[in-house]
């Protein structure tokens, strides 16, 4: 089976493929299949410099369609305001809608009401818009801690869309909780789910269910089904009761299951109440304050018994320590007892905030393990700043190692980086390992695919002698691909001719078959049809796939 790119690659050199689709229409299935940065990228290439040209707002609501599907809030809001005043209606409802969800996205809470009353009272909105905008005027509100306002647009908009629906009603409730608001929330008590954690949590708030049985049914729901809200249920039941522990656990959990966008606030909260909680049980058990060592051995001995507190104790240390060993030891234990509880989002938003601890203040071995935790949850800017400048870890193989940060950087977009650890990889030394090859060829496959064309062709060379075998074919095909893409068709053709031919056993394998008719294309692209006649006349004899036969078929008659 033919990956994407190599059917990409036929496409780009068979000059008999089916005629090139409409190019906006081109863009938009790249949309649509989901790789919408290549989309925008694509469209910024090819959409009219000026307002004035065919289809130029079809084109223009295709990016904002990517803006917004990029949660690139501030360049959707900023294309908005240039738009044209005599957009089509349809064209400037459609950037108004786009508007009011950014900016309330973006925390603009006056120019998201703005633009929903565009769209309410001058763009003729469908009723499903009008419904939309509703809620994002109450949204806004809500953002700006208004929660006066908020309540009465709730209000309003119960009235005017009668029968209100559950999931509405239970955003009005999650919003009004999240303001203190708990007596406005019990306005929609009756139309929550009766197993679902909000109404637990009113019921709890309002006296009509003790702590303990809020407990007990927040821990049950939650080994049927993990929703953060239910952790919310256990906090406020923790509070109620001063209790460190099931506090700690709450606050914990929250943080791990949080939003990207509201981790921080929650990772500053869950340090505060670390903090207060081992200074409190600090002084309940006499420890004095700067006896370091007693401290991390409190922490040690409850780590099994009470793991929450145990991290609280840490959390202490690793802030507050006297000395610098003591600091460091305390956020390798934190961080590691985190991975263990199954907490590694929590850990690396913890120790995610560049002011409190900068690269030079943590510890070398949790670094290394709070990258590979980032790495493990596809955070690869976080993963590529904790291992920025570390020594290979002790126990982990150097190729390994430099293969990792080169892969975290290159997907966090930081290429120099990546290039810099492959090249000392891949610097003064004999043939490499046949795994490692394959990791580094792929690694540069992966170069290739984010458009770093001659990064990944200089990587390529370098690779090439020091791989064999079956790494050594696909790096030559690999470095095809490159030679196509810049037009080189010659040199593109040599190395697609040499993937073909190092071919093992009598019988051309899939590789060698894609290899020689990329050869064969790109050799009539060069201007040397006999070379390329000979290459579709080979095909022709090997190959089974009929969409490749068609292709030779229709190269031949043009020769």
């Amino acid at each position: 089976m033919r990956t994407p790119a190599v059917l990409a690659l036929l496409v780009s050199l068979s000059a008999a493929a089916a005629e090139a689709p409409d190019a906006l229409e081109d863009v938009a299935r790249f949309a649509g299949a989901g790789a919408a940065r290549l989309a925008l990228s694509r469209l910024e290439e090819l959409q009219p410099r000026v307002p004035s040209a065919p289809r130029w707002a079809e084109w223009e609501m295709l990016r904002l369609d990517l803006l917004a599907q990029l949660e690139r809030h501030e360049a959707l809001l900023e294309r908005v305001a240039k738009l044209p005043r005599n957009l089509a209606q349809p064209s400037a409802r459609r950037a108004a809608v786009l508007a009011a969800r950014a900016a309330v996205a973006a925390g603009r809470g006056a120019l998201a009401r703005r633009q929903a009353a565009r769209v309410l009272w001058q763009l003729g909105p469908a009723p499903d818009e009008v419904r939309e905008m509703r809620l994002i005027v109450i949204e806004s509100y809500v953002g700006e801690k208004k929660g006066d306002e908020a309540f009465r647009g709730m209000l309003r908009y119960q009235q005017d869309f009668k029968p209100l629906e559950r999931a509405v009603a239970t955003r009005f409730v999650r919003a009004l909780l999240d303001l203190d608001m708990d007596k406005e929330a019990a306005t929609w008590f009756a139309q929550l789910d009766d197993s679902g954690p909000l109404k637990l949590l009113l019921r709890f708030k309002a006296g009509l269910v003790p702590a303990e049985t809020a407990v007990s049914q927040a821990r049950t729901a939650l080994a049927r089904r993990n929703d953060a809200s239910y952790w919310e249920v256990l906090l406020h039941a923790a509070a109620r009761h001063n209790n460190r522990a099931l506090e700690i656990e709450a606050l914990e959990q929250m943080l791990n299951a949080v939003e990207p966008k509201n981790a921080a606030p929650r990772a500053a909260v869950l340090w505060q109440r670390y903090l207060a909680a081992a200074q409190d049980i600090g002084n309940q058990n006499q420890l004095l304050m700067g006896d370091d060592a007693n401290w991390a051995d409190f922490a040690s001995r409850r780590l099994g018994t009470s793991p929450h507190l145990s991290r609280a104790f840490f959390a202490y240390l690793a802030q507050r320590g006297q000395t610098l060993p003591a600091r460091l030891n305390a956020q390798l234990q934190l961080a590691f007892s985190l991975q263990q509880s199954r907490l590694e989002l929590a850990g690396v938003r913890l120790f995610g905030d560049e002011k409190l601890f900068p690269l030079a203040a943590l510890d070398a071995q949790a670094r290394a393990l709070l990258g590979g935790m980032a790495d493990n949850h596809n955070l690869y800017a976080l993963a590529a700043r904790f291992w920025q400048g570390l020594d290979t870890p002790p126990g982990v193989d150097p190729d390994d190692w430099r293969l990792k940060v080169a892969t975290v950087m290159l997907r966090a977009g930081l290429t120099d980086g990546a290039a810099a650890a492959v090249r000392r990889m891949l610097a003064d030394r004999g043939m490499l390992p046949e795994k490692i090859a394959q990791r580094c060829l792929a690694l540069l496959n992966e170069m290739f695919d984010a458009a770093q064309f001659r990064t990944a062709n200089e990587l390529l060379k370098a690779l090439l002698p020091l791989a064999a075998g079956g790494v050594r074919r696909e790096t030559h095909f690999a470095l095809g691909r490159i030679a196509t893409h810049e037009e080189e068709f010659q040199a593109a053709a040599y190395h697609f001719l040499q993937a073909a031919l190092a071919a093992d056993g009598k019988h051309p394998d899939r590789l060698a078959l894609e290899a020689r008719l990329h050869a064969a294309l790109s050799l009539a692209r060069a201007g040397l049809p006999e070379d390329a006649k000979s290459q579709f006349q080979w095909l022709l004899k090997n190959l089974t796939d009929p969409v490749q036969l068609e292709i030779v078929r229709r190269e031949l008659q043009k020769l």
